[in-house]
């Protein structure tokens, strides 16, 4: 009877270059449920840390930054800034010039304008929604923000005035019961809080902003939906022609 053909010996398997070994280990690692979530936190947190430092000129527009430096800014090692990067670039925040670094996109007049163009078109009809949807919890939530921005109007705290600013508006955009508008105004507010920080409003200005919040809130709480809407519009026309006179010096 023949005998069988055997197998290699043992220990003689053919095994992979470490290289290879160490690549492997290292996806096995990279795919791994913890590694993959800590990850994907990570660059989570330097999305909205450099996000937060665009929208409130802490990263200034016109501004040239290196990776490198923002790392060391936030903390960060460099592959979930270089994607978190990547992700701004895309919402137009920021662009990379070829041997120059990240700038730090700045939003053109025109570009607000347009901005605020479409807030006009959407957020009366938001705030004549609102008026008959709103609950009284979120009344009650408009009123507080009403309280605490005119606390923060005594500070001077423009990073406090902007928080309010953005709920206040968000608060009425939801109550319109409408989430593709919501989802959509997000993004354009976003790129308007940069005008929170411009050197050129005043507290007057911030006070003519909570004097309109304030007619609007009255609207909304009289449930009277052309009211609201109204309040509204003027409310933003009110910020475009600030802007318009601001630019002509």
């Amino acid at each position: 009877m023949t005998e069988a053909k055997r197998g290699p010996k043992a220990g003689k398997r053919s095994a992979a270059p470490a290289s290879q070994a160490m690549d492997q280990a290292a996806q096995d690692a990279e795919n791994h449920p913890k590694m993959a979530a800590r990850k994907n936190s990570l660059t989570e947190r330097a999305y909205q840390e450099i996000k937060s430092r665009i929208l409130t000129a802490q990263y200034e527009p016109g501004q040239f930054l290196q990776e490198n430096a923002i790392c060391d800014d936030i903390g960060i090692g460099r592959t979930p800034v270089h994607q978190a990067l990547q992700r701004l670039m895309q919402e137009d925040l920021l662009e990379v010039i070829p041997r120059k670094g990240i700038l730090i996109r700045l939003d053109s007049l025109n570009e607000i304008m347009m901005a605020l163009e479409i807030r006009s078109v959407l957020e009366p009809h938001c705030a004549a929604k609102a008026a008959t949807r709103l609950t009284q919890a979120e009344l009650a939530e408009l009123r507080q923000i009403l309280d605490e921005t005119i606390t923060a109007m005594k500070s001077g705290s423009k990073d406090a005035l902007m928080v309010r600013d953005r709920r206040f508006h968000s608060i009425v955009t939801g109550a319109a019961g409408n989430p593709l508008i919501a989802d959509f105004l997000q993004p354009v507010h976003e790129r308007l809080n940069r005008l929170w920080f411009q050197p050129q409003w005043s507290p007057q200005d911030f006070a003519l902003t909570e004097g309109e919040h304030e007619a609007i809130y009255e609207a909304l709480a009289a449930r009277d939906p052309e009211r609201a809407g109204n309040a509204m519009r003027e409310h933003i026309r009110s910020l475009h022609e600030r802007l318009l006179s601001s630019s002509r010096g």
